[in-house]
């Protein structure tokens, strides 16, 4: 763990009302160590990307390393004022950048025909308090990043599952919540019903990061 994204990578714009929690850049680097295989044919996903940050790190690395980008990767954020940020932190890939959109959609989407086994890879930082967990700020838009407002951790898990492909890999940070009476990697388990496996991976700052792929392994 000790080879984990040690400095900054390089300075991201984000709103100044909610800044990005550093688990992020340890969840793309962590991702980026695991992953060994060519990734330059793989379609990706940031969801729930805000303004980036988790798959604009992972292609940092890619680039640093001198390691193949995704051949596509999209980047899911209800919230359209990130947008700006977004677009500021592409530039630094102007160079060299893959196929990248901003999907400006919440992530039910992630059901419909458009996705349906579209992805190889999702990288995912999503909220992780229920709207009876936690204390409520007064900023809507805080709100928005930390509670599940625009839909639910069933529709996140049901989206990941069915925009995956087949063989297809999911890494979500999933907070131990048992203290608040709620257990969600064993509810995203029961949600699944078999159809993938999901197990932790590794843990960043006291926060699991789960896998999610084939049932086969």
């Amino acid at each position: 763990m000790s080879s984990l994204n040690p400095h900054f990578t390089f300075s991201y714009s984000q709103p100044e009302e909610y800044r990005f929690s550093h688990d992020s850049v340890f969840l793309a680097r962590q991702v980026f160590e695991h992953l060994n295989e060519d990734l330059g044919t793989m379609t990706a996903l940031d969801l729930c990307s805000g303004c980036g940050i988790v798959g604009l790190d992972f292609l940092y690395h890619c680039k640093t390393a001198g390691r193949a980008y995704p051949a596509e990767f999209d980047f899911m954020e209800v919230q359209k004022v990130y947008l700006e940020h977004f677009k500021k932190n592409l530039e630094p890939f102007s160079d060299n950048v893959p196929t990248v959109s901003f999907v400006n959609q919440n992530y039910e989407a992630l059901q419909t025909t458009e996705f349906h086994n579209r992805y190889d890879l999702i990288l995912s930082n999503p909220p992780y308090f229920r709207i009876n967990q936690g204390k409520m700020s007064p900023s809507e838009f805080k709100n928005r990043c930390r509670f599940f407002i625009d839909s639910d951790f069933t529709n996140l898990i049901r989206g990941i599952d069915a925009s995956l492909k087949p063989e297809g890999r999911a890494f979500i940070l999933l907070r131990d919540l048992q203290d608040h009476g709620w257990n969600p990697l064993e509810e995203a388990r029961r949600l699944l019903n078999g159809r993938r496996e999901i197990k932790k991976v590794a843990d960043i700052r006291g926060t699991p990061l789960v896998l999610i792929n084939s049932s086969e392994g």
